[in-house]
């Protein structure tokens, strides 16, 4: 499933498996460091959906797209 982690600064276009759990999830958006402020999480409108995924996310993992996301991930 594809949604947005959003902010008020930044937004990153993110997937996750579709049966992965609120707490699985959470473990893993806690290690996402953005560059700017990030704060909240929701649906991604039509055209946000056509895009590639910047973040991925599994239930052991995540990781950036590219070099280009404007944020590290935490260890």
């Amino acid at each position: 499933m594809k949604f947005i982690l959003d902010g008020c600064d930044i937004s990153f276009i993110a997937e996750a498996p579709e049966d992965i759990t609120l707490k699985e999830l959470l473990k893993q958006t806690d290690k996402l460091k953005p560059d700017w402020c990030a704060c909240g999480i929701r649906s991604c409108d039509e055209d946000e959906i056509r895009h590639d995924a910047e973040v991925i996310i599994t239930k052991d993992s995540i990781r950036l797209a590219d070099d280009s996301v404007a944020a590290t991930i935490k260890e």
